[in-house]
């Protein structure tokens, strides 16, 4: 157990040195970076359209078609068969252009699906 924990030190120490690693809050832009950020949150999917994905009532996330979307069994799926309102794993990237934050999902994981939820939701 010490071995595995004096590993995992050495390694975020080596990770941080040579500057592959840096810790990010949810929500906030990473320090000199105009590039993507990559973010990993769980969020209730309220509603889906074509290309879209609708978190609580208004924040829109991009879906492009190379998006990997797996069900609560773990099977592969469509943006048209995802079943929503749902609790989800989102993996986004969101790339800065100013002061202009564009979420684009790169995988997105079921985690629950609620009561009276439909692959029919959408919110054009």
């Amino acid at each position: 157990m010490l071995l595995r924990k004096l590993c995992a030190v050495i390694t975020l120490s080596l990770l941080f040195t040579v500057g592959h690693a840096e810790i990010v809050k949810a929500g906030q832009p990473p320090t000199g970076k105009h590039g993507p950020e990559v973010v990993t949150e769980t969020f209730r999917v309220m509603g889906k359209g074509a290309d879209h994905i609708v978190i609580g009532e208004q924040h829109l996330y991009v879906v492009p078609e190379i998006t990997k979307i797996t069900s609560r069994y773990g099977t592969d799926i469509e943006l048209s068969r995802l079943r929503t309102p749902c609790l989800a794993e989102v993996t986004y990237s969101r790339w800065y252009q100013g002061a202009e934050k564009l979420p684009v999902v790169l995988r997105l994981k079921v985690k629950k699906v609620y009561r009276g939820a439909s692959s029919e939701n959408s919110q054009e």
